[in-house]
């Protein structure tokens, strides 16, 4: 075998890369696990109504907001943090090898780019702690609630869209399920983000409402990893 033989051996393929990626996107469930982990560390009430994800992060312990009677205290804030950080890797590792499962086009471009802005924007949430750097951490959490449910949607469109002819389209008709839930939940977690930053919650709590506004991204990557898993995608060129 020469030297140029070895180096495709060793080349992940679409499909190879694909799989590989859908096991990146099932860690994300460790973004639920160590939610509850670091709230079983609390010895302070928390509430999934009053409390905000990012309250699990906080570094110190003292009221938060500083001139509210709500007191936070984090004893496992750095394992937070570090997932926070974890999943925004996670998206980014799994979405530069698993782009090719998505049909291409403007959706695709639009959606994968809106999704690669979302994870960096998670990351910045662990490297700047609401209590640290209030301006990023914000700014990456819009990042999150924002740009990540309008990628979801973006790449579901882009997942009904396909014009290739032949064995993808056999494919693609075989994946209706999967288009249909990343369009749903992005519009649930954009709705959910309206209604959060404009103080409506339906009953369910700030803390609640920031859940059904950040949640949505970390489930979809779990469900398109299990789905990639189970039933391999047609892959789409890079042009």
């Amino acid at each position: 075998m020469n030297s140029k033989d070895l180096l495709s051996s060793l080349s992940l393929g679409p499909p190879r890369a694909i799989r590989l990626a859908s096991l990146i996107w099932i860690l994300a469930v460790q973004f639920f696990i160590a939610q509850v982990v670091v709230q079983l560390a609390w010895t302070t009430p928390f509430s999934l109504k009053q409390n905000f994800i990012s309250d699990l992060g906080n570094t110190t312990c003292a009221p938060y907001p500083p001139d509210s009677s709500s007191y936070v205290c984090s004893p496992w804030h750095a394992c937070m943090n570090a997932s926070f950080i974890l999943l925004g890797l996670i998206i980014l590792s799994g979405l530069a090898l698993g782009r090719s499962a998505f049909p291409r086009g403007w959706f695709r471009a639009t959606g994968l780019t809106l999704l690669a802005l979302a994870g960096a924007g998670i990351i910045a949430v662990g490297l700047f702690p609401e209590n640290e750097n209030i301006g990023l951490h914000r700014l990456g959490a819009a990042g999150h609630f924002v740009l990540g449910n309008l990628a979801m949607a973006m790449l579901g469109i882009a997942l009904t869209r396909a014009n290739e002819r032949g064995a993808e389209l056999k494919q693609r008709r075989k994946r209706p399920l999967l288009a249909i839930y990343s369009i749903v939940s992005g519009a649930v977690g954009l709705a959910a983000t309206a209604l959060f930053i404009t103080d409506h919650y339906l009953g369910l709590g700030i803390g609640g409402m920031e859940r059904v506004a950040a949640y949505p991204l970390p489930l979809w990557l779990i469900v398109a990893g299990l789905s990639w898993a189970r039933h391999a995608p047609p892959t789409y060129s890079e042009d």
